[in-house]
């Protein structure tokens, strides 16, 4: 059994393409499927559906997968161990949730280049759902998500609970409240939210809706940087984390509103592969920026 063509077939799972895994590798397309097709040859059995889109393993490609994962991190953790003294390199893949604000990624990064010169950084910056879906396929080594406060993390990956927060509403600086306010008073405004499946408006839909209030959406917009814009020139109100704020070009724009009724509270998680090896350490970096980050 060959390591090479280990690899070549991992990728491709984690890709669920021979062609993603060909581009990871900087191999030919027809290089990574003669590899995949040497290691079924060795196991003797198919590893691949090749009728399914996007790719899939079979029950022994699965059963395979799960097997070479932690072997192919050991071999990274002896090559780093010889070659580099020990000090984590290869490419470390991480995502930070949007609802952290899409400038927090800046200062995770900047850690991480301080601690680990050798190491080559690929960061996201999406929804939660997504980055969760990329972590389980193997193409994420570690996300920082945002979850309702009575979800808990899948027991497929390791979970590091990093707190609370409470959503915030946020409306220009010019609009003019007195005292706090009420969801009454707050139902008669219109909104600058994200599409529907965002969990954040979820939660809040469901509270007005509880309140038998009206909910209305004026504009509908992906990105905490757009909306923030938006609500800055009086378009609407906005909720969202206060990290969001603090991270974003228009935080002296707009200002958070006080109010009389609770609004959700939601959890943020650092969650990263079983199988991280040698990249704990950069794990643990990436934890202790975050911490800063949600201090700040």
């Amino acid at each position: 059994m060959n390591l090479i063509d280990l690899e070549a077939f991992v990728s491709v799972v984690d890709h669920k393409s021979v062609v993603g895994a060909a581009s990871a590798l900087h191999l030919t397309q027809s290089a990574v499927t003669r590899r995949v097709q040497n290691l079924e040859e060795v196991l003797g059995v198919p590893l691949l559906d090749r009728q399914s889109r996007p790719l899939q393993p079979t029950s022994a490609g699965k059963e395979t997968y799960e097997f070479a994962r932690p072997v192919l991190n050991s071999v990274g953790d002896l090559k780093a161990a010889i070659m580099h003294n020990g000090e984590p390199s290869g490419t470390f893949r991480f995502g930070v949730a949007r609802g952290l604000g899409d400038l927090a990624i800046g200062f995770p990064i900047r850690c991480l280049r301080d601690s680990f010169s050798k190491l080559k950084l690929h960061a996201f910056v999406q929804w939660s759902a997504l980055l969760l879906e990329r972590l389980a396929n193997g193409s994420l080594d570690a996300a920082v998500v945002i979850f309702p406060e009575d979800v808990q993390p899948p027991a497929t990956v390791n979970a590091i609970d990093l707190g609370t927060k409470r959503l915030q509403v946020v409306a220009s600086k010019d609009t003019q409240f007195s005292g706090k306010i009420s969801l009454q008073e707050l139902s008669n405004h219109p909104w600058v939210l994200n599409p529907a499946g965002c969990a954040t408006r979820e939660c809040l839909e469901r509270i007005f809706l509880r309140h038998g209030l009206p909910f209305e959406s004026t504009v509908e917009a992906e990105g905490y940087e757009l909306q923030f814009s938006l609500i800055a020139s009086g378009i609407g109100l906005g909720a969202c984390m206060a990290e969001a704020l603090h991270h974003s070009a228009f935080r002296n724009e707009v200002k958070i509103l006080r109010t009389k009724d609770l609004l959700p509270t939601q959890r943020v998680w650092l969650l990263y592969s079983k199988h991280i090896g040698r990249l704990e350490s950069v794990v643990d970096c990436l934890r202790e920026a975050i911490h800063q980050s949600l201090r700040s």
